[in-house]
C-alpha cells in the first residue's frame, strides 16, 4: 500500500467518525428537549472521540544514525527541506535530537531538555537559519564545558517535507541519534549516549542508517556496526524489515571510481557479515536532494543556488541546434535533480514501511472501535 493509499484510507475513517460525531451531537440535542440527559451516549462519544484523538496523535518515529562524516545532518535537512541541523568537522550530535513535525505556518522552535526538569528550555523560536545557528553555538557549549546543565536531548519543531502532503502522519518524528565516534567527543557518559542510541532504534519504527560513499568500509563505519549491532543478533533477527542503510554522497564518485551499483554490492557483502540478511541499500545524494528542494520551494538562498550551479547543475547541460553546450536554469532542473538524488525514493520507502507495520494496524483498530460506538448507539 503506498502513502496515499493509506492517507486516502485515513481521510475515509476520520471523516465517518467526524460524520457519527455529528449525528451523535445532534441526536442528543432532540433527546434532550424531550427532557432526556441521554447519558447513556456520552460514553459513546468519548470512544469515538478517543479513537479519532488517537488516529492524529499516533506518533511514527524513524531513527537516523552514522558515523561521524556520512553527511547525517545534511540528509536529515534534505528529509526535512530545510538546512535547520547544522554540520561541521566536529561532532554535532551529541546527544539525542528529536525532530519533530509541525503543521506550515507554526512556528519553528528549539527545546533543550535537562535531568530533573519536566520542562523544556525553549533556546530559541524563527526560522531555519536562526534555530541551525542557535543550535550550533550550544552544542559547541556543551562539548567545550562538559554539559554542566545535564541536557539529556534536544527537540527540534519544524516542518518535514517529506510527508507535509500527509495529514495522516502529524505524529512524524525524526530521530537524530550520536554515533560511536561522537560519543567520544562530548565528555558525556558513553553507556549512557550508547543505551540511549540503542534504545531509539528499539522504540522507532524505521531505522537509517548513513554511510559515507567515499569511506564506507573505514573504522569508523566498522565501529559503527561492532558498538550497535554486534552480539545482537535478537535486535537484527526482530527489527530487520525496517533497516535501510543509505550509501550517501554518491555525488562525490569520480570517473576514476568504481560504478556505484558494484559498490552497492560490496556493501551488501560487508554487512551480511555483520548479519544483515538481505540489506536494503540506498544509494544518495543529500547535498543535491536539499539544494533541489530549496530551490522547488523558492526558499534557497544566493550560496545554495550558487552550489546547485557549482556542483549539480552541469551533468543537466544540454546542446543547443549549434552544437553549444546550454546548463539550464536551477529552477528547471530542480525537480529532475531532486528525483535523481535519491532522496523522494528513500522517503517513500520509509513512509511505506512505517504506514504498513503501525499504521494499518492503528486505522484497523479505530475503525473496530468506531464500529463498536456506532452499534452500542445502534447509529447502523
Amino acid at each position: 500500500m503506498s502513502s496515499q493509499e493509506f492517507q486516502t484510507a485515513y481521510n475515509s475513517i476520520y471523516s465517518t467518525g467526524t460524520f457519527l460525531l455529528k449525528y451523535l451531537k445532534e441526536f442528543r440535542d432532540g433527546l434532550r428537549i424531550q427532557g432526556d440527559e441521554s447519558q447513556g451516549l456520552q460514553s459513546i462519544e468519548n470512544e469515538i472521540n478517543k479513537a479519532l484523538n488517537a488516529l492524529q496523535h499516533q506518533k511514527y518515529q524513524v531513527a537516523v544514525i552514522a558515523a561521524m562524516k556520512a553527511g547525517k545532518s545534511t540528509f536529515l535537512n534534505s528529509i526535512i527541506g530545510a538546512d535547520v541541523l547544522a554540520s561541521e568537522t566536529a561532532a554535532c550530535t551529541i546527544c539525542r535530537t528529536d525532530v519533530r513535525h509541525i503543521k506550515p505556518g507554526e512556528t519553528p522552535k528549539l527545546l533543550e531538555y535537562r535531568e530533573g526538569e519536566r520542562k523544556p528550555v525553549i533556546l530559541v523560536e524563527g526560522d531555519a537559519g536562526e534555530i541551525q545557528q542557535k543550535f550550533l553555538l550550544r552544542t559547541r557549549e556543551i562539548r567545550e564545558k562538559g554539559n554542566p546543565d545535564n541536557t539529556t536531548r534536544f527537540e527540534i519543531e519544524h516542518p518535514i517535507e517529506a510527508i507535509s502532503q500527509l495529514s495522516s502522519l502529524t505524529g512524524f518524528t525524526l530521530v537524530d541519534t550520536p554515533g560511536p565516534n561522537e560519543w567520544e567527543s562530548a565528555n558525556f557518559n558513553i553507556n549512557e549516549l550508547k543505551q540511549t542510541a540503542l534504545e531509539a532504534l528499539r522504540t522507532c519504527n524505521a531505522i537509517l542508517f548513513i554511510l559515507n560513499y567515499a569511506s564506507y568500509k573505514d573504522n569508523a563505519v566498522a565501529d559503527l556496526f561492532k558498538d550497535v549491532v554486534e552480539n545482537r543478533k535478537d535486535f537484527i533477527a526482530e527489527n530487520t524489515g525496517k533497516i535501510y542503510f543509505i550509501l550517501n554522497k554518491i555525488d562525490q564518485k569520480t570517473e576514476r571510481d568504481r560504478e556505484i551499483a558494484d559498490v552497492i554490492k560490496d556493501l551488501e557483502r560487508e554487512l551480511t557479515g555483520f548479519g544483515f540478511r538481505n540489506p536494503v541499500i540506498y544509494p544518495a545524494s543529500s547535498r543535491q536532494g536539499l539544494l533541489a528542494k530549496l530551490i522547488q520551494q523558492r526558499k534557497a538562498t544566493q550560496n545554495e543556488i550558487k552550489d546547485f550551479e557549482d556542483f549539480f547543475s552541469a551533468k543537466y547541460a544540454e546542446r543547443d541546434e549549434k552544437g553549444r553546450r546550454v546548463i539550464p536554469l536551477p529552477e528547471e532542473i530542480a525537480p529532475r535533480a531532486l528525483q535523481d538524488s535519491g532522496i523522494p525514493t528513500i522517503q517513500e520507502a520509509v513512509i511505506q514501511r512505517i504506514t504498513q507495520n503501525s499504521g494499518w494496524n492503528l486505522l484497523s483498530e479505530v475503525v473496530a472501535e468506531i464500529d463498536k460506538a456506532a452499534k452500542q448507539g445502534k447509529l447502523i
